[in-house]
């Protein structure tokens, strides 16, 4: 589904760096710093992005625009479809436009491109797939588990554009690809938050944000700060949500979060060896602040958490003062885990 309106181009406000918005199925506007705002085609085939100039904003509008698209669009023949050509298209096409943070899928289209991209999609089988995803198990399991996901959807894809008469991963279960995964229950030591209240590697700040606020890599990359807050309008459940920011959060905030997840995950586990991982901060952050006596519905508010049963039907305070509270408390319990020796 197109993801633009005209109304929301028009708001759309230039930055230091010219920005490219998609609205799906290869159609973007770019906003570049000076204001202008053209409509592009962008496509991806064999590895080689070529773009094409439709037309300014606002003299060709969202419907305008879409309409020229529509006439460029072709219908490749299903025999000669590689699976490289499938995997862009699926990406541009389901990918991009709904997605805000898309690298670890990108991760994979790449990865099975560079094994199968020039494979035709009829040759494409059923054994070879399932043999490279047990290999890529045995490297990565969760990795390989991603991976086996997004591939399937992207072949599911290309049976509903008839592409394919059968997705050759669709009765695949991670049982066979080796993918087993254990559920977490991992909060972090008050030796585990020194250390990283004591690193001075650039990943350390984007750690010791998410272990003060919970927020997710994703959320604290894409958020800003107003004020006193830091607001986050795209978050996993769609809600908008936000984080009260005592000083000590701030002091995280001095560079950007500017850095892939996949190097942070890199750094955390290779470089700095720890034994957690980013989204363990965020269940640390939920457990700690049960210790200190936050209110169990009052931490779900500070997770963004939907409320379950009759509280999520009739209750949608915000809980604002009582979030603030359990921000500063939990900020100076930090401060008293950083200081004791």
């Amino acid at each position: 589904m197109p993801t633009l309106s005209d109304r929301l181009i028009r708001d759309t406000k230039p930055g230091a760096t010219e920005k490219w918005i998609s609205d799906g199925a290869g159609l973007y506007i770019r906003v570049r710093p000076n204001g202008t705002k053209t409509w592009f085609i962008r496509r991806k085939r064999a590895g080689k992005t070529t773009t094409e100039t439709l037309g300014e904003f606002p003299a060709m509008n969202c419907a305008a625009a879409r309409a020229a698209l529509a006439k460029r669009s072709f219908s490749p023949t299903p025999e000669k479809i590689t699976f490289g050509a499938l995997l862009d298209e699926w990406f541009s096409r389901r990918i991009e436009p709904r997605y805000r943070v898309v690298n670890n899928i990108k991760t994979y289209v790449e990865r099975a491109k560079l094994a199968f991209g020039s494979t035709t999609l009829p040759r494409l089988t059923t054994p070879q797939l399932v043999k490279w995803l047990q290999a890529y198990a045995e490297e990565a399991p969760v990795a390989a588990n991603r991976c086996t996901s997004n591939l399937k959807q992207a072949l599911s894809y290309a049976v509903e554009c008839g592409y394919l008469d059968r997705n050759p991963l669709q009765a695949v279960t991670i049982r066979v690809i080796g993918g087993e995964e254990e559920t977490r229950d991992r909060v972090l030591t008050d030796d585990e938050i020194r250390g990283m209240w004591q690193s001075t590697h650039h990943h350390a700040p984007l750690i010791r944000f998410l272990i003060m606020t919970g927020l997710r890599i994703s959320e604290a990359q894409q958020g800003y700060v107003d004020g006193d807050r830091f607001r986050v309008d795209h978050t996993k459940n769609k809600n908008p949500h936000w984080v009260y920011l005592p000083p000590l959060a701030v002091e995280q905030l001095a560079k950007p979060f500017d850095t892939s997840p996949t190097s942070v995950q890199h750094w955390l586990k290779h470089t700095y060896k720890a034994t957690y991982t980013p989204h363990d901060c965020r269940r640390t952050f939920a457990t700690r602040l049960a210790d200190i006596g936050i209110a169990p519905h009052i931490i779900e508010k500070c997770l963004n958490h939907k409320m379950q049963g009759v509280m999520g039907i009739y209750n949608r305070a915000e809980y604002e003062q009582e979030r603030i509270a359990a921000a500063i408390a939990w900020a100076n319990e930090l401060q008293r885990i950083v200081k004791t020796a």
